[in-house]
């Protein structure tokens, strides 16, 4: 590997490993005011529907990202740079069809889901955060995009304005909807998700 390849590939590295370090800490700052405004009940409900979301996340883009960053890297360098945007275009495609069926189950089957494991609390947020699987495998293609093309700054900014406003709304519409119910302000914290992406 040349010099020139080495020195992009560490400025990559760090770039996305800082920008995971702040999205990660932003992530755990917004625990504190939420275990403050939701407490335990409310938590419960807020961690079903995020570690739903996160395995229905996986599946939609099932290691698809990783495999267009590769396929667009080969023909990038190959200078078949329209062969590439097909690639694209077609993967793109692929988010948006996992991204609709993904929302449309999770909101579909967010009351049943929610009655199997014994916490009716969940429904609502569990449909709140739904959206955000209509939204995310299409982001999740954008940065594969960009890390094939070898240009890590997008992923990075990308992934910290995400945290920023996912942290930013999930505590300002709890703090709002606790007026009205729990149940809302659970919801709301979860609708961050939705508006990060």
């Amino acid at each position: 590997m040349s010099k020139v390849g080495k020195d992009s590939l560490v400025k990559g590295t760090l770039i996305l490993t800082l920008a995971a370090l702040v999205a990660r800490a932003l992530g755990v700052v917004q625990r504190i005011p939420l275990v403050y405004l939701l407490g335990d009940i409310g938590m419960a409900a807020y961690g079903i529907a995020f570690n739903l979301y996160s395995v229905l996340l996986v599946v939609a883009t099932a290691g698809i990202p990783s495999a267009l960053s590769k396929m667009i890297s080969e023909r990038t360098s190959l200078g078949r740079h329209e062969e590439a945007n097909r690639i694209y275009k077609a993967a793109l495609l692929f988010a948006l069809a996992a991204g609709v069926v993904m929302t449309v189950l999770m909101y579909a089957a967010a009351p049943y889901f929610a009655e199997s494991i014994v916490n009716p609390q969940a429904a609502l947020p569990i449909r709140a955060i739904a959206p955000a699987l209509l939204l995310f495998p299409l982001i999740a293609i954008m940065r594969g995009y960009f890390q094939g093309r070898r240009m890590m700054m997008p992923n990075g900014i990308s992934q910290i304005i995400e945290q920023i406003f996912r942290v930013a709304t999930s505590v300002a519409l709890a703090y709002l909807l606790l007026g009205h119910s729990l149940d809302a302000a659970v919801a709301g914290a979860s609708f961050g998700g939705v508006m990060g992406s």
